[in-house]
């Protein structure tokens, strides 16, 4: 009896080891079971991620655009300095060139787009051209006879005069030109002008004409131009294609009304603001806009409200009226923040251009310049995010590109210098 006593208590620590193997068995057992829940979880975490990264890559090689408004929801109304309408810029692998045809006094403005299509702006010149020397470089450029754009900014000699050989020698799309009748009374233009399409005719809405000869010459040119659209340019509109884009920014149908165009001055002042978009750079192109209320300063609040900011930072800038004193103003230059300055402009012209004055403005905004006069050719070759300038004439004494001419007769120099 005695001897059983004694062994009972070794039963009931027997037991209890049992019973605590048994609870740590229980527990590894449960621990590992969430361990591999755990674990689950993590790679089905790690899958999910692996796919929205996945997905994520996918839309932005596909659509960059709305990984880029997901990214800069507010990017079409950007604050001061901003890119405004300039939003999602997307980085074409095509190249798009531009040529400042040197044509003397005038301008001849050729644009060669990415997707292939051309466009060509103005073609004229008072002295120093002739179509021939202008053609001659055109058609290198455009080897199948086919512009898609052909825009005359405003009517004058030096950018009209080789404009209907243009389109004499080249099927044209599409017409850019003014709200303007030709309003020649010599004949054969007035017969050829009666006698043109009425529904075209019809388009023109402002009741001045121009009553130059070669005004009248391009006229009856391009509304006989077959299966070509005639633009008209008023208001705001803007033309593009695969990843390009020019915003072009004319007179409103109120100010077509409100102004007779029958000064130089009005003229002038007409001439749309063009800004050519392409891989985030900006061209500037402006006809011969000047600094009255109707031309640069209405334009320059037009494009303000259409790209939401107070500076447009632009890149090259084709300068007005081939570099008139009364061009290019203050307020224009201040707004559209350009790297590079292009001017059109013929040896010792009758005008005087460019103008001292000019040339102290630009000198003032630190812009490097090319001046056809000097230069000859001037190419702008945007390539991916890149731009570069190249001029037919590279070497160019410094002294000798920044003089400006003080009155219009072209003896009178003087040597533009910032701060003068």
């Amino acid at each position: 009896m005695a001897d059983n006593k004694k062994k009972a208590p070794q039963k009931k620590k027997v037991d209890e080891n049992a019973q605590v193997k048994k609870a740590v068995k229980k527990a590894a057992k449960k621990a590992t079971k969430k361990a591999l829940k755990n674990r689950g979880v993590q790679i089905a975490l790690i899958v999910l991620v692996v796919l929205i990264i996945t997905a994520i890559v996918v839309v932005y090689l596909v659509k960059p655009e709305i990984f880029d408004s997901i990214l800069h929801p507010d990017s079409s109304n950007t604050a001061k300095g901003g890119q405004g309408n300039n939003q999602n810029v997307v980085i074409s692998d095509g190249d798009l060139y531009f040529h400042t045809v040197d044509i003397g006094q005038g301008d001849c403005l050729l644009i060669c787009f990415p997707d292939g299509k051309d466009m060509l702006i103005d073609c004229g010149s008072d002295k120093g051209g002739s179509y021939e020397k202008a053609n001659t470089y055109i058609s290198q450029y455009v080897t199948d006879n086919q512009l898609d754009y052909v825009m005359l900014t405003h009517t004058d000699n030096d950018h009209v005069s080789y404009l209907k050989d243009v389109l004499n020698d080249y099927q044209c799309d599409h017409i850019i030109m003014p709200n303007i009748k030709s309003g020649s009374t010599k004949s054969p233009y007035a017969e050829q002008i009666a006698a043109l399409d009425s529904t075209k005719l019809a388009k023109f809405t402002d009741p001045d004409m121009v009553t130059t000869d070669t005004y009248a010459k391009f006229f009856i040119a391009a509304l006989s131009e077959p299966n070509c659209e005639i633009v008209l340019t008023i208001g705001n509109f803007s033309i593009s294609g695969e990843n390009w884009k020019m915003d072009i920014f004319c007179w409103s149908q109120q100010q077509w009304d409100d102004n007779k165009v029958n000064t130089a001055y009005l003229l002038n002042g007409l001439s749309p603001i063009c800004i050519l978009q392409y891989n985030g750079k900006k061209i500037v192109f402006t006809g011969d806009s000047n600094e009255k209320a109707y031309s640069e300063p209405s334009a320059v609040a037009k494009m303000k409200a259409y790209y939401g900011v107070d500076i447009l930072d632009c890149d090259v800038l084709k300068v007005a009226h081939h570099g008139s004193d009364t061009s290019s103003c203050d307020e224009f230059l201040d707004f559209v923040k350009c790297e590079y300055a292009i001017i059109s402009c013929g040896l010792g012209p009758k005008h005087g251009h460019p103008r001292y004055e000019a040339l102290d403005r630009i000198i003032e905004r630190d812009m490097a310049l090319y001046r056809t006069d000097l230069h000859g050719n001037v190419v702008v070759h945007i390539s991916g995010n890149t731009l570069t300038i190249t001029p037919q004439n590279a070497n160019i004494d410094n002294t000798e590109l920044w003089t400006g001419y003080t009155d219009g007769d072209g003896t009178a120099t003087k040597l533009a210098v910032k701060g003068d």
